[in-house]
């Protein structure tokens, strides 16, 4: 390789047919690495024999999977490139007289030609398309989401004046495919970002980007292709939210929990509304849990397991009760979550096996003395960046207008906002405590009801009586302000600091 201080980081996936070109257009910097996503082809062979160092690496989010791969490299400097991309010795040359002369700013966007097959779409805001692609590594990381991440930097930034060479696609049929493979990442992440996308929303932005793109960014001047692109660029918003709204309507955890309804009042005691708060928790660890390996504790009855495994990629449910594992089993049958016997406060797996850990309702049936043997038995079991879901009843809000209350006999203990942060923090280093608390429209009817009005007239035109028979998760809210007027606790805890989730699939309430 070259002699310029820089190492070209080249994410690739199945590329035997480009990989060589890309290597080729930057042979003059000092290293070139190639991260390799489980090709199946000559990639990994094709890339060493041109003297590449490749380091293999499975692609879970692809902003978090480039952030690891820059931080493999030898030097400060990264030029990032996929393997269908080219540098052009003009740009070749600009980057090396601007490591010669000192770079002014620490990232800089490269102008991209793009091409669908052999044609160079000049138009339609697909030129220049300058993204950050040269950039100290110090200086800047990458959004960690699925589709399109982002880059984040507070350095200022500058151009370079040449071009980067974009394969973009081989061939229309090449477009089609990568815009459906990406509308599925780009649905996975509204859902992820607790985004509501109404159809008005949808049909508008399939209006306006493919009007922008063929009228206001002239594609019309590109022919043909224009009107190709222009309306594939406004299919592209449809079609993802066509995707959101078939995941959102498949992955409600009402839609998944209630064909079991009966067991769930019968078994596990719930009315509806005891019901709903109980599910936000699992909405709650769903979307932490989306994509990764989770331990469910206490999994009951079985019907949260089988929704956490919905969205996690593979869901371990233990419990004590050994006939509702049974039934669970019968029940609630998917590839990818296991029900098996628990052993007390003691966890039967090895050390960070789980990128996720839930324990819902479960701790006030522990015994006080083994409450922090069994928090650090789930930290044990917890990966470096995992995360721990934990409900419980608020006892404030149970106690709250009852001088007299007593705890249910099946109970241990029960905790105040107090007592609950102050064992998770005994174990974690991070810990957050919400109170989930009743909406705005779910406290009227519940006032309503006392005064009776849920009894007038027919079932069908009464609001209140409709609202509380179909109520749901949305209607609750989350609060960091913890008071008596929370339903439930529910921790969120971490054994390292990490990016805020902002647990966006519940309302939050100030």
């Amino acid at each position: 390789m070259g002699t310029v201080p820089l190492s070209v980081v080249i994410i690739a996936r199945n590329e035997a047919a480009r990989i060589g070109g890309c290597i080729d257009s930057v042979r003059w910097a000092d290293e070139v690495l190639v991260v390799d996503d489980r090709s199946t082809d000559e990639t990994v062979r094709i890339a060493e024999s041109m003297g590449a160092r490749v380091l293999k690496r499975q692609m879970d989010i692809e902003g978090r999977h480039r952030n690891w791969a820059y931080a493999q490299a030898q030097h400060e400097w990264i030029l990032s490139l996929d393997a269908d991309e080219r540098v052009t010795p003009e740009l070749a040359e600009e980057i090396c007289g601007l490591f010669a002369a000192g770079p002014r700013f620490e990232v800089y966007g490269i102008p991209r030609r793009n091409f669908i097959g052999g044609r160079w779409i000049r138009y339609g805001g697909w030129y220049p398309s300058a993204q950050v692609k040269l950039f100290a590594r110090t200086a800047l990381r990458w959004e960690e989401t699925t589709v399109h991440p982002r880059a984040i930097s507070e350095a200022a930034w500058g151009t370079m004046s040449h071009d980067l060479i974009h394969l973009s696609y081989r061939d229309l049929a090449d477009f089609l495919d990568k815009l459906n493979r990406q509308t599925t990442l780009e649905a996975e992440k509204w859902l992820l970002d607790g985004r509501r996308v109404t159809p008005g929303k949808a049909l508008w932005r399939t209006v306006d980007r493919s009007v922008r793109s063929f009228v206001w960014k002239q594609g019309y001047r590109d022919g043909f292709w224009g009107v190709v692109t222009a309306v594939l660029a406004g299919a592209y918003q449809f079609v993802a939210w066509a995707k959101y709204v078939e995941r959102r309507r498949a992955l409600d955890v009402e839609t998944v929990v209630e064909p079991f309804g009966s067991l769930v009042v019968d078994q596990e005691r719930y009315d509806r509304q005891l019901l709903m708060s109980h599910l936000c928790a699992y909405r709650i660890a769903a979307h932490l849990a989306c994509r990764k390996r989770m331990l469910e504790i206490g999994c009951g009855a079985g019907y949260g397991a089988f929704y956490l495994a919905h969205h996690a990629r593979d869901v371990v449910a233990i419990d004590v009760q050994q006939p509702k594992l049974e039934q669970a089993e019968r029940l609630f049958r998917r590839d990818n979550v296991r029900f098996l016997p628990a052993q007390g406060s003691r966890l039967a797996f090895p050390d960070a096996s789980f990128e996720c850990v839930g324990t819902f309702q479960v701790i006030e049936h522990i015994p006080e003395a083994e409450l922090e043997t069994f928090v650090r038995e789930i930290a044990r079991v917890l990966t470096p960046d995992g995360v721990l879901v934990v409900s419980t009843l608020n006892l404030d809000h149970n106690r709250k207008g009852k001088a007299g209350y007593v705890k249910p006999s099946f109970h241990v203990k029960e905790f105040t906002p107090e007592e609950l942060r102050a064992l998770l923090q005994r174990v974690f280093p991070v810990v957050d405590v919400f109170g989930l608390y009743p909406g705005l429209r779910y406290r009227l009817c519940r006032r309503l009801k006392k005064w009776g009005l849920d009894r007038w007239g027919p079932a069908r035109w009464n609001p209140v009586r409709r609202f509380l028979e179909t109520l749901d998760t949305d209607a609750h809210e989350l609060r960091a302000r913890l008071d008596a007027g929370a339903v439930d606790l529910i921790g969120v805890c971490r054994k390292q600091a990490a990016p805020p989730d902002g647990l966006p699939l519940l309302r939050r309430g100030r």
